[in-house]
């Protein structure tokens, strides 16, 4: 499932005065950034800051600049959809979030009232997503303006050495981490797992059951991973046991366990 990607400052605050150089590569990085959220590579994340902003943007844009700067009006339109639509864009509320220390701006972001208000969101961001995610992973990333818009990516601001979300580009988002995790019930860990409850409901996790022949011992196979075996002799299934199928099917325990006991696969719901 896809990752989060927040948008860097300069893609969605367009004060001017900006340069058509200036104004190009957002258009780009902002068309990019979109397109990848289409095609189920992404969420676009967007805090209340940033919504708010996005959604006020008709007020404070500057329409007689349009004249001269033809890359404003597109980009005030594709802003103006990704403020409203919902599919493909994940909001958050971070208000309650404690800060700990603010976000640093990527390089050659101007400092003003929206800038430093993206750094303090996506600093209560990083807070909570800390509680959420494993040491050095992260399912959140920064999309980088020029690396969006085909040039080289930047880099943070970051004097102080704070710890940052990765700054990425395109062909990064799929090294970040799933967004979304399975809802498993606590209890399902200390539940025990059949001979029937595997037998039957294996097939969920991709697994073809072949009889045995003369022995006890059921081969299930599975496409591109190894065969695990079932015996029907030993029953219930050892804990032990079923942790074989985490490398084969790629799933941790408790999901394991979830969908062999209720014959289907638990929700997903998002980690923030």
């Amino acid at each position: 499932m896809p990752p989060l990607i927040c948008p860097s400052p300069n893609i969605v605050d367009q004060t001017f005065p900006r340069s058509n150089q200036e104004l190009q590569l957002v258009q780009n990085a902002l068309l990019k950034l979109t397109n990848l959220a289409e095609e189920e590579r992404c969420l676009i994340l967007l805090t209340r800051v940033l919504s708010e902003f996005i959604l006020n943007l008709e007020q404070a844009f500057c329409w007689e600049v349009v004249a001269r700067y033809p890359e404003v009006q597109v980009i005030y339109r594709v802003l103006a959809e990704l403020g409203l639509q919902q599919h493909g864009v994940r909001r958050v509320d971070v208000a309650v979030v404690k800060l700990v220390h603010t976000h640093p701006l990527p390089s050659g972001i101007k400092s003003n009232t929206f800038s430093l208000a993206w750094s303090e969101e996506l600093g209560r961001l990083y807070t909570l997503h800390s509680e959420r995610c494993s040491a050095g992973k992260f399912f959140l990333g920064i999309a980088c303006t020029s690396a969006f818009a085909g040039e080289q990516k930047g880099t943070y601001e970051n004097a102080d050495d704070l710890p940052t979300f990765p700054l990425v580009g395109p062909s990064e988002v799929d090294d970040l981490d799933d967004s979304l995790e399975w809802d498993v019930p606590a209890d399902t860990q200390k539940r025990k797992v059949s001979f029937n409850d595997a037998y039957n409901r294996i097939v969920l996790l991709g697994g073809t059951v072949h009889s045995p022949t003369g022995s006890s011992h059921y081969q299930v196979r599975f496409v591109g991973a190894r065969t695990w075996t079932l015996d029907a002799n030993i029953n219930p299934i050892p804990e032990r046991f079923l942790k074989q199928l985490e490398p084969i099917t790629r799933q941790k325990i408790e999901v394991i366990k979830y969908v062999l006991l209720n014959g289907k696969w638990p929700r997903r719901v998002p980690k923030i």
